[in-house]
């Protein structure tokens, strides 16, 4: 199993527990096929809320999508947050699992690892145009033994070329790799309002507060608030697309009011909360 540090361990589960009165309903992937068969293969399903799909993997690639709803996936790069304008490419054979909180409608394609090297070896979330969406919910509305002639290649070349094209979003914290950070992390993703500040964390782990914010820039590129507040927008944007409230939002994630959860918000994507929701 890859060790993602979220929400596998037995004090983070207690804590998404205490806060929610839900837990992950774990399930392993459902998609059996041992071959694709096609270019492309169309995978259409519905997700229900707190369903957690186990850590799997594929010999083909997979682009990953939700046309509602918010997901969070894991692989050893780290953690994607997926929303209706993002999808996320995962290279073939790389281990991943699949978050989803609130529920939503799952438009995943597999896609044969021949276009690896157009799409890339590493998993990365992408920007999905209005055009690209199209072409996603397209496919996904094919049998599973749909027709190869020359007019469906067509269609699939462009969707190949689209997803090349995709510029790269920022949805995306890498995995933390000094062992001294695992614990922050974990309980952090488990309760992203935890008003514990690094001085304290430093006595939980044994290390001074520089030295935890030095090893945050070297595992994040970031500081330690910096961390913190990107982790917050993120499981932010689960929260507004599930309908929540700014006022209820900023009051899980620890925001002293709505306004600075307004201005943390607009730092991270550069719109405010309601800009991006109607978006």
């Amino acid at each position: 199993m890859l060790n993602f540090y979220w929400p596998k361990s037995k004090n983070m589960t207690e804590n998404l527990s205490k806060q929610t009165n839900n837990s992950w309903v774990s399930v392993k992937s459902r998609f059996k096929r041992s071959q694709l068969g096609k270019p492309v293969f169309p995978r259409a399903t519905t997700m229900p809320q707190w369903e957690h799909v186990e850590e799997h993997s594929h010999p083909w690639g997979q682009l990953t999508y939700i046309s509602d709803g918010v997901m969070t996936i894991f692989t050893p790069q780290g953690s994607f947050v997926i929303p209706p304008q993002q999808a996320l490419w995962i290279p073939p054979n790389v281990g991943h699992e699949l978050y989803c909180r609130y529920g939503g409608h799952f438009r995943s394609v597999y896609i044969d690892q021949k276009y690896q090297t157009l799409l890339g070896d590493q998993a990365k979330s992408m920007v999905v145009s209005d055009l690209l969406k199209a072409l996603i919910l397209e496919i996904c509305t094919w049998p599973d033994d749909y027709t190869l002639d020359d007019k469906t290649q067509r269609f699939i070349d462009v969707f190949i070329d689209r997803l090349e094209q995709a510029p790269t979003s920022d949805f995306f914290i890498p995995r933390a790799q000094d062992t001294r950070l695992h614990p922050i992390v974990a309980e952090l993703y488990a309760n992203p309002g935890s008003p514990v500040t690094l001085e304290q964390w430093g006595k939980r782990v044994g290390a001074s507060s520089r030295t935890l914010n030095r090893l945050f820039h070297k595992n994040f590129a970031m500081n330690f608030s910096q961390w913190k507040q990107k982790l917050r927008a993120l499981r932010a944007v689960e929260m507004l697309n599930a309908g929540q409230s700014q006022q209820m939002i900023a009051q899980q994630l620890g925001f002293e009011s709505s306004s600075a959860f307004n201005t943390a918000f607009k730092k991270v994507f550069g719109v405010p909360p309601k800009q991006y929701t109607k978006a």
